[in-house]
């Protein structure tokens, strides 16, 4: 009898689950369902129970089948416990206990963070895995996931990661989301590429179309070879490098692995990052390579897959 897991990314918007076979792990069927608005502490579990055990019927599973589901969440996570979770409305949530409620008792279940579960995940899908790889997750926010021995750090608190919030730059008069100021996030997140963007344009004529700005039309008009474009994305691929290079020198890795939203610039930034790199980068750390990530938006549900195939 065959046996399957699931993969699953809850997201403040949107909830995707992905079957996977075992041992293989080949992904059968993917589907997405909007994020449930209301009681999101029991309604996102209620949500995801009747989504398997529909997606179980349309391709013949029995749930004794079923081996077990990860879930990849948008907040640090420890333990299967998560303290706050904004994007969801959750405080002092047990995920596990959760999915319990909603899940046969034979089915096992371990969760973690988002990015990081898209840092294993792409690791995973390698032919030969690295065994120390930092990835960074660069869309609305800046996120990011440690992978140390082939293992996840999560760190004490859940906390493992948060590639984001660490400070690079002084000077910010505008405070970021976690309270502090001169964050990454601020610099290479979504608001922070299009605010300097503006800032720029004020002094500088450009090709940009600002009444449809967005980072895709930055980047476009960079590769074009727009002034302020080039002026943006360069700063942003600097900062990344800066980070980066402080980020080497403590935990030495193989490899630094850039995806999410704004990696769809391809090449194009990861080349700028790894020529500001070599700037920064100090002893043996300038010889780490930069490479794009390959899994797309599946990267969450993989890595969840993943980590409940190593715990069954």
């Amino acid at each position: 009898m065959n046996e399957y897991v699931y993969g699953i990314d809850i997201g403040g918007t949107n909830i995707k689950l992905g079957l996977f076979t075992l041992p293989g792990m080949k992904m059968i069927d993917v589907k997405e369902v909007e994020t449930p608005r209301q009681n999101q502490e029991t309604s996102i579990f209620e949500k995801i129970g009747s989504i398997i055990l529909e997606m179980n019927q349309v391709n013949g599973i029995e749930f004794k089948q079923v081996k077990g589901v990860g879930a990849a969440v948008p907040c640090p996570v420890k333990n299967g416990h998560v303290d706050k979770c904004p994007n969801l409305k959750w405080n002092k949530l047990d995920i596990i206990f959760a999915f319990n409620k909603v899940l046969p008792d034979h089915v096992r279940v371990a969760v973690s963070n988002d990015a990081t579960l898209a840092a294993y995940g792409e690791n995973q899908i390698l032919e030969k895995p690295y065994k120390n790889a930092v990835f960074y997750t660069l869309g609305t926010g800046v996120g990011g996931g440690i992978i140390i021995n082939g293992e996840i750090l999560e760190g004490a608190t859940g906390l493992g990661g948060e590639i984001g919030h660490m400070r690079v730059f002084d000077g910010a008069t505008e405070t970021c989301g976690c309270g502090s100021q001169g964050c990454l996030e601020q610099i290479c997140g979504t608001s922070g590429i299009l605010n300097y963007t503006k800032e720029l344009s004020l002094s500088s004529t450009s090709s940009i179309d600002f009444k449809n700005l967005s980072v895709k039309s930055v980047f476009d008009a960079a590769k074009a070879g727009d002034k302020v474009g080039l002026q943006v994305i360069n700063r942003v691929a600097e900062y990344i490098a800066i980070s980066a290079s402080i980020i080497a020198v403590i935990l030495d890795p193989d490899v630094f692995i850039i995806g999410g939203g704004i990696s769809k610039a391809g090449s194009f930034l990861v080349d700028l990052i790894s020529q500001h790199y070599q700037k920064h980068a100090r002893f043996s750390s300038y010889k780490v390579p930069f490479l794009l990530a390959s899994t797309g938006n599946d990267a969450g549900i993989i890595g969840a897959a993943y980590l409940i195939r190593k715990q069954i």
